[in-house]
């Protein structure tokens, strides 16, 4: 019998740390997405800068042939141009064994063009990484927040994001659930804002492919609703005095 309870005491951890993954994953599998597509963002800037070194150092190089060409001679240096020797008589030019045709030169209009689409794609790519680097950050300040129920700077974010009362939505979940994500569990009311299983699967909830005890996803949700009107209806008893 006491081998039984201890099987069932271990089985019992061994859920709860399972529940306890799960309700991170989210957060954490975002921030793993967003670090891989920020790993490819800094690959593309990399290789945009290396190409626009590139062509600016052949503007540059073109533009010195030029100057060198047009540069006038200085009649008091001496300097006389050496003609080419006429041929002997009856002799023939000798041919090429493989004439191969030379790559067309660009011009000097046609470098500047390219320098510039290629600074375009400089300033693109900087601007991909600024922001991926933003999202990256966040996303993973809030896997910290979520897997140490640190909720308050979670709803801060979520509610600048949908231009609803932090303080509002804090007091709300405090009354509802005291802050305990598995709170409710069992019963058809669930997690920090004590959504009913039904409510939370409906079309209305963007996070509802989220697990009902995943604490962000709750806090998002329900930023959302308030922002939506839904917040009487949804809260009927602790809305109207804790928001």
């Amino acid at each position: 019998m006491e081998r039984k309870k201890s099987l069932i005491a271990v089985s019992v951890i061994v859920l709860a740390l399972c529940t306890l993954v799960a309700v991170s994953l989210p957060q954490g599998a975002e921030a793993a997405s967003l670090k891989q597509r920020l790993s490819a963002a800094k690959k593309g800037l990399r290789d945009a800068t290396r190409r626009l070194r590139a062509a600016e150092a052949a503007l540059a190089a073109a533009e010195a042939d030029v100057s060198s060409v047009a540069a006038p001679v200085d009649p008091s240096s001496g300097a006389a141009e050496e003609q080419p020797a006429d041929p002997p008589a009856g002799s023939e030019p000798a041919a090429t064994e493989s004439a191969v045709p030379a790559a067309p030169v660009p011009s000097i209009a046609q470098l500047r063009a390219r320098v510039a689409a290629t600074r375009r794609a400089v300033r693109i790519w900087r601007k991909r990484v600024r922001k991926l680097t933003r999202k990256y950050e966040l996303q993973r300040r809030l896997a910290q927040w979520e897997s140490r129920g640190q909720w308050r700077p979670i709803i801060a974010v979520a509610a600048a994001r949908y231009h609803v009362k932090a303080a509002g939505i804090y007091r709300i979940m405090m009354r509802e659930s005291g802050g305990r994500r598995r709170a409710g569990s069992g019963t058809p009311f669930r997690g920090l804002f004590q959504y009913h299983t039904g409510t939370w699967a409906a079309s209305w909830n963007p996070y509802r492919g989220d697990s009902i005890y995943d604490g962000s996803s709750q806090i998002f949700a329900t930023c959302y609703a308030v922002s939506r009107g839904m917040g009487p209806s949804l809260w009927t008893t602790t809305f109207w005095s804790q928001y």
